[in-house]
């Protein structure tokens, strides 16, 4: 098709990873069918994603030195190995540096992958390229979820099938994958003025904004399985059945996400996302605060929308950072993955406290507020206006060598 290429393949497998198998799998091996608390349960989510922190300051150093394509393919193994560990370990001291290499190496791939486009295509075919490319990490989230509600029960069987097929990425990724020249270092001049600007002005409002969104949903995903299964009583399995239906919904809306964003702007594409999300996590607060009836349908239908709304989230998202950030490409896709990687890191740590002393149940009410308050803090965004002439010129492509 001509917004895709055969290396989305590759790219696909990282969704699958970490939106499919991870935030079903990590919770459910941590907790042990009980043995352990939903403190510990926190460290190691919260461990998972804190190794995408880096991801900004490894994406800018490889697309700095032209390692653009090396850190991609390699990315795959290393992730492969991490879970091929998570398969067999058993105590903390052996989840939390795993989780943190699986992580770090999942986020790193996915802020290098959005180089091959924003830097390799022209700014006119971004909004429609993107779309179809977080279609393909979409469609390997339904993959992953697939897997995760087959092997709800069979934990050290998904982890090993699932690290078999991730490591197909290296190979798979090379089909068509651009060869990047490096990006021109940033002048002291431009460093200055973009950090200042990091704190003022609509790149500032994105940032906190993108920042309580994904706190606010990944207080809810980090732990799916035992939300759902504790305020709902859905075993984790159905709950990754539900899971999925939502991920596919959610895959199919990326292009419509990208052809609304096209005729009214991303701000609104991003309101549509949270809005939805808050009426979903609203609603679920209410069913698990008693004996209400038929709350395992509400909170299923809850966790459909929730997940079918993160998609517009996370392409509104997308087409803001490479449009607004004062900087080169790469270093806007890191960005966006290192709030990704926060936001997870404080929806795993600060919730698990309230998790530990008032049970799972109540999760969806805290992620709902925190929602609410990115809905507010967002509101200058919502305007198209703001979005008009607001793209830098892609930069460093060598489109004579795609292999």
């Amino acid at each position: 098709m001509k917004w895709t290429q055969p290396w989305y393949v590759a790219y696909a497998l990282v969704g699958m990873m970490m939106l499919g198998v991870a935030p079903i799998f990590i919770p459910l091996s941590v907790e042990d069918g009980g043995k352990n608390g939903a403190t510990l349960v926190g460290v190691v989510v919260a461990a998972f994603y804190a190794g995408g922190l880096l991801a900004p300051v490894l994406g800018s150093l490889a697309d700095r030195k032209g390692l653009q394509r090396g850190v991609f393919l390699w990315s795959f193994p290393v992730m492969a190995l991490a879970m091929i560990g998570f398969a067999f370990a058993s105590n903390v001291w052996i989840w939390v540096p795993l989780a943190l290499i699986f992580g770090g190496a999942g986020s790193l791939a996915g802020t290098v992958a959005g180089l091959f486009i924003v830097e390799a295509r022209p700014m006119k075919e971004w909004n429609n390229r993107l779309s179809w490319f977080r279609l393909a990490y979409g469609v390997g989230q339904v993959v992953g979820l697939i897997i995760a509600a087959l092997a709800a029960t069979q934990l050290r069987f998904g982890w090993i099938l699932s690290a078999v097929l991730l490591a197909t990425g290296f190979f798979l990724g090379r089909a068509q994958l651009p060869r990047l020249k490096p990006a021109a270092p940033a002048q002291p001049s431009t460093r200055t003025s973009g950090v200042a600007a990091l704190v003022r002005g609509k790149i500032g409002v994105f940032l906190l904004t993108w920042l309580l969104t994904m706190m606010g949903v990944q207080t809810f995903f980090n732990v799916v399985p035992l939300v759902m299964r504790d305020a709902f009583a859905v075993t984790p399995s159905m709950s990754s059945i539900l899971f999925l239906i939502g991920a596919a919904l959610g895959t199919l809306c990326y292009p419509l996400a990208g052809t609304v964003a096209n005729k009214t702007g991303p701000g609104a594409v991003l309101l549509l996302g949270v809005g939805a999300s808050i009426i979903a996590f609203g609603s679920m607060a209410i069913a698990a605060m008693g004996d209400v009836p038929g709350k395992a349908v509400i909170g299923s239908a809850a966790l459909v929308v929730a997940a079918t709304a993160y998609s517009f989230e996370v392409v509104a998202a997308t087409l803001m950072v490479v449009k607004i950030y004062p900087g080169p490409e790469g270093s806007a896709m890191g960005l966006l993955n290192g709030i990704i990687a926060l936001g997870a890191v404080l929806g795993a740590l600060v919730p698990s406290f309230l998790a530990q002393a008032f049970g799972y149940s109540a999760l969806p009410a805290f992620a709902c507020g925190v929602l609410v308050l990115a809905a507010l803090v967002g509101l200058p965004l919502y305007r198209r206006s703001t979005w008009r002439g607001a793209a830098p010129a892609p930069t460093g492509v060598d489109s004579t060598s795609t292999r």
